[in-house]
């Protein structure tokens, strides 16, 4: 074979190889490279008997006030940051440590973009070693970046957050457009002592009727069962309230009915879900506190119709927003509760700390 044929058959070679490659690749990362889960049919009717000892429970110490560790975006990526894990994790842990809270709450997209499975099982392992119990919601980036493209499907990262050691996460019913919805009970000395509406907004970020429905099925049989609705609940989003600009265009103005607490920065678009009452529904069943994600630029809250508006400090990667005094935007929020009121402290991180 001379040395013209031997260059066309190496040539021809690395030609069937590279579409041999890029056809298993193809196949791979469309139907193989996907982790699908547990398909779980739960469907809900108004009708349905109420139970409260169906609600996942978290106790309130003895002789304690009650804290609530926020962690929002956190975002992680198998590809994006998988280099800045570490990092992100001594962060988590510092932020546990200092706090020693009750309860940790997550407001959506712990994990974005595609390849979301290592870093959705890397942020269970993380909470179940802090061996406290945590409460997930999801985001617009949990399921991939668009919506529902990410390699680990809603009901397989649904199963990953049941199985979570001190997870108390718990998929909603299956026929109210999304999976991620749950009421998480506190309870002191055996008694209601608030109700934590955890709101799967979904990946358009729409909170729906059916949705206030179960919710306010859950309200109405808590409140049968103890005689009243708890003095102070919460609920936890991933997206803003539409109410969230007019709390802020309020406090702006001066207007004095809108108290705040904590700092406040606004380095971000101040956008709304799409939602269908909801603000005025949660002030009808007691809810006195909204934290939501999604808007790593601000961290404020401002007291508006005499609900707590917080848009709660972001955790994790760095998102570039940096007060004027050096105060980077990261961190996580603290709420405490001693059954009267809640405070809030945000805990800033500066960056090279970890």
């Amino acid at each position: 074979m001379n040395k013209k044929s031997r260059s066309i058959l190496v040539i021809s070679l690395t030609s069937v190889v590279s579409l041999a490659l890029g056809v298993f690749g193809y196949i791979y990362f469309s139907f193989l490279h996907h982790y699908k889960g547990k398909t779980v049919v739960c469907e809900w009717n108004e009708t349905d008997t109420f139970d409260i000892n169906s609600l996942p429970t978290v106790e309130v110490k003895k002789g304690q006030d009650f804290k609530i560790l926020n962690f929002a975006d956190i975002q992680l990526s198998d590809t994006e940051n998988m280099f800045n894990m570490n990092r992100i994790h001594k962060e988590m842990s510092y932020l546990v440590k200092q706090t020693k809270p009750d309860l940790i709450t997550l407001t959506g997209d712990q994990t974005w973009f595609n390849e979301n499975r290592t870093s959705l099982l890397s942020v269970i392992n993380w909470l179940d070693s802090f061996k406290i119990p945590y409460a997930p919601i999801f985001g617009n980036h949990d399921f991939g970046n668009p919506g529902h493209t990410a390699v680990a499907t809603p009901n397989y990262c649904c199963e990953k957050y049941e199985d979570g050691k001190y997870s108390l996460f718990r998929r909603g019913p299956t026929n109210i457009d999304s999976l991620g919805n749950y009421v998480v009970r506190v309870v002191k000395d055996n008694r209601t002592f608030s109700l934590l509406y955890m709101v799967d907004s979904g990946v358009n970020d729409r909170i729906n009727d059916k949705q206030i429905s179960y919710f306010n099925w859950i309200a109405q049989g808590v409140k049968e069962h103890d005689g009243d609705f708890p003095k102070k609940s919460y609920a936890f989003m991933h997206k803003p309230l539409p109410e969230y600009i007019d709390a802020y265009k309020a406090h702006e103005k001066g207007y004095p009915y809108t108290e705040t607490r904590g700092e406040m920065y606004n380095y971000y678009y101040l956008g709304g879900s799409e939602q269908n009452g909801f603000f005025s529904f949660a002030k009808s069943i007691g809810i006195s506190d909204i934290v939501a994600g999604h808007q790593h630029g601000n961290c404020f809250s401002i007291r508006y119709q005499n609900v707590w508006l917080t848009s709660a400090l972001k955790t994790g990667e760095f998102g570039g927003f940096i007060d004027k005094d050096g105060v980077y935007l990261n961190g996580a929020s603290l709420f405490t509760y001693n059954g009267f009121e809640s405070s809030l402290k945000n805990i800033f991180v500066t960056k090279g700390k970890f």
